[in-house]
């Protein structure tokens, strides 16, 4: 094939050239439920905290609340009893804080699993499904 516009050319080239370097550096994603918790990575967020009223699974409203770290477009639940902090000194943290949205700067692990079981050979009914943890709260 026979270029006559060197200008078109050279797009060419670089064209092909940026999308073999895509292919080359791409990593493999592995899924969160893959993970395995030895080998999971922590990170340092800052995000607001909000609560949710817990609704079970037929859809009725209770008076229980959950916290939740929201980041981007979704809200995580924090899974405190595999945390190194308990709730209340997470509510104390914030309680701080005269913000009107309350933020935390977190250092957290994105996990995958079971949300209500503590307990690994616990049979009971959970909710499932991405979760955090937090290792330690970062005053700022």
């Amino acid at each position: 094939m026979k270029i006559t516009n060197p200008k078109l050319g050279l797009w060419i080239v670089l064209f092909i050239v940026s999308l073999s370097m895509t292919f080359c550096t791409a990593k493999k994603k592995t899924p969160m439920s893959k993970i395995d918790k030895t080998d999971a990575i922590t990170t340092i967020v800052t995000a607001p905290i909000v609560s949710k009223t817990f609704v079970s699974k037929s859809g009725k409203s209770t008076s229980q609340k959950d916290l939740y770290l929201q980041a981007s477009i979704q809200d995580y639940y924090i899974k405190f009893c595999e945390s190194k902090i308990t709730r209340k000194e997470l509510e104390n943290h914030l309680a701080a804080k005269d913000d009107f949205f309350k933020t935390a700067t977190l250092e957290i692990e994105y996990r995958d699993g079971l949300w209500d079981s503590c307990n690994e050979e616990n049979d009971q009914q959970s909710r499932s499904g991405k979760y955090v943890i937090i290792h330690r709260i970062i005053n700022n």
